[in-house]
């Protein structure tokens, strides 16, 4: 999911996948957001609409930038994400663009990958681009958006990128192979599922890593999330070591958590190769260098746990 800063002018706001549950309200693997007036803007047009067993999707064209997003809420600027009709293989939204970043704090390249929740699909069809050599796992709980993700958004399965349709936790406690790289990106609107947030869930996580592997999660800013310096202290939890990144044209972050420390000037160094080497398009370096937060405090948070996620409470908090 990304939220953009009020300064640019109106862009769509990226949402991971959802996973939808009920407990005391909807959560699941707006208020905080002003709604639109009507369904689509001037320049916008739905070329497809329907109700999945966990969500409302919408399909919206934007014609004048040609681009299409995926949405779950009508009357909404939110979005679950977004391509360039014309390039579809190009990363639209700075969240996505902020998370390959990660890899630079791997020893070597990624063999196994594991994203939770699909969306469009954008991130594992740019991992399999770039990286042909690393078997790509997608889980998604939605099989509606599986299927959106197919005939809107340009994305296929391969025979190094597969999509199982299972929640999230559910795929990470039953795995049997281990992971270099997870990415973390279920949401529903703007709310993480309760159960992907809790300190058990990461250590769930962490089992599923190989020795130096590491977990990149895509985290909304204190502004629209209330419970982010919870969040903090949980991941810190966990791993001895969590990397925050801001973004720019965005007000997300990304957190990236692993086992050993690595030096930044290491892993500028290490983005430098990997962007050149493979061509990304992105400036990684750049990333590593402008977008670390140095320090992050996390007082005031709680550690979440499966006893104490109040992720919905905290979201409707003033």
């Amino acid at each position: 999911m990304q939220t953009l800063s009020p300064t640019p002018p109106r862009t769509p706001h990226l949402i991971g996948a959802a996973a939808l549950y009920l407990l005391l309200f909807l959560s699941a693997a707006g208020a905080l957001f002003p709604a639109r007036a009507t369904a689509t803007e001037p320049s916008e047009k739905v070329v497809h609409r329907e109700d999945s067993l966990y969500q409302f999707i919408i399909v919206i064209d934007n014609v004048e930038k040609n681009e299409r997003y995926l949405a779950n809420l009508e009357k909404s600027p939110l979005f679950q994400g977004g391509i360039k009709l014309d390039a579809p293989d190009k990363l639209l939204f700075e969240y996505t663009r902020m998370s390959f970043v990660g890899l630079a704090y791997l020893d070597q390249l990624p063999k196994s990958a594991l994203l939770v929740g699909l969306g469009i699909g954008g991130m594992p069809r740019f991992a399999a681009k770039h990286f042909p050599e690393t078997e790509i796992s997608a889980v998604e709980i939605d099989p509606a958006v599986v299927k959106i993700a197919k005939e809107y958004f340009s994305f296929a399965e391969t025979e190094r990128l597969k999509v199982t349709v299972e929640d999230g936790r559910q795929f990470i406690k039953k795995a049997k192979k281990k992971y270099d790289v997870i990415f973390l990106d279920a949401y529903q609107g703007d709310t993480i599922p309760f159960h992907l947030t809790t300190r058990e869930f990461l250590r769930e996580v962490k089992a599923k890593l190989h020795g130096h592997g590491v977990l990149v999660a895509n985290i909304l800013a204190p502004g629209r999330n209330k419970f982010f310096t919870s969040m903090i202290r949980t991941y810190r939890s966990e791993f001895p070591h969590l990397a925050i990144f801001k973004g720019i044209e965005s007000k997300n972050y990304i957190f990236v958590a692993s086992d050993q420390t690595v030096a930044p000037e290491e892993v500028t160094k290490k983005a430098t190769e990997i962007q050149e080497s493979r061509q990304l398009g992105l400036d990684l370096a750049a990333i590593s260098e402008e977008q670390l937060q140095s320090e992050v405090e996390d007082e005031g948070g709680e550690v979440l746990t499966d006893d104490f996620a109040p992720v919905n409470l905290y979201r409707h908090m003033e």
